[in-house]
C-alpha cells in the first residue's frame, strides 16, 4: 500500500494480448472509483511461450512497443506509459493495426501527446530491451506466467482477472475488491467458470 494509503497495483501485460487490454481497461475504471495506483509493468509473451511449438509470430510483435513503453515511462513516469499503452491497445484490439509496424507506434505516441521519435529513440537504446526483459524475469521469478498478472500491494502475483464484457462504475470497484480479497488468502489458488 502506498504513503498517500492506496492500493498499489502492479499491472503486467503484453500490448499483444486481447485478455490483457480488456483487464486493462477495468483497471483504469477501478482507479475511478477506489483508491487504487497503477504501476504498468512488462511481461512477454515471447519470453514467456518460448518453448517449441509455443511461440507465434504475433508475440514477437511486442518488442518495439514495449521499448518504447519503457522509454515512455523513463521520461514521463506512469502517466506516459498509461496514455502510450491505451493508444496501443486501441490500435491493436479496436482497430486491428499491426503492432509490429513502426507506423502503428508512432502513430500511438502521437494520440498518447508522446514524440513519435520515441519509438527511434528506443530501438536505439539497447537499455530499453534489457530493462523490459528485466521486469518480466522479476515477476516471472516471483510465479507471474501469462498476462494480465497483477501484484496487489506487493502479493504474490496472480493471473487475471479474465473478462468480458468489461465492468464500469462500481461493478468494477466490487470486482477489485473480490480479486484483491482472494489475492490476501494464500491457500487460494484458482477460481473460474466455462466461457460462453
Amino acid at each position: 500500500m502506498a504513503a498517500s494509503g492506496r492500493s498499489v497495483v502492479d499491472f503486467y501485460f503484453d500490448p499483444v494480448c486481447p485478455w490483457a487490454w480488456r483487464t486493462s481497461r477495468w483497471i483504469r475504471e477501478v482507479a475511478r472509483v477506489r483508491p487504487v495506483e497503477v504501476h504498468w509493468k512488462c511481461l512477454s509473451l515471447e519470453e514467456i511461450n518460448r518453448a517449441p511449438g509455443m511461440l507465434r509470430d504475433e508475440h514477437a510483435r511486442s518488442r518495439g512497443p514495449f521499448r518504447t513503453l519503457v522509454l515512455a515511462r523513463r521520461r514521463g513516469g506512469a502517466d506516459a506509459i498509461d496514455r502510450l499503452y491505451a493508444a496501443l491497445g486501441a490500435a491493436r484490439h479496436e482497430r486491428k493495426q499491426d503492432l509490429g509496424d513502426p507506423a502503428t507506434v508512432k502513430t500511438a505516441l502521437v494520440e498518447a501527446g508522446l514524440s513519435d521519435g520515441l519509438y527511434d529513440e528506443a530501438l536505439g537504446d539497447p537499455t530499453t530491451e534489457r530493462e523490459y526483459l528485466a521486469e518480466h524475469a522479476a515477476v516471472a521469478e516471483r510465479g507471474g506466467f501469462g498476462v494480465p498478472t497483477l501484484v496487489i500491494d506487493g502479493g504474490a502475483p496472480i493471473f487475471g482477472p479474465v473478462i468480458d464484457p468489461v465492468p464500469e462504475g462500481e461493478e468494477a470497484g466490487v470486482l477489485f475488491d473480490h480479486v484483491a480479497g482472494l489475492s490476501r488468502i494464500p491457500t487460494f489458488f484458482e477460481l473460474k467458470r466455462n466461457r460462453r
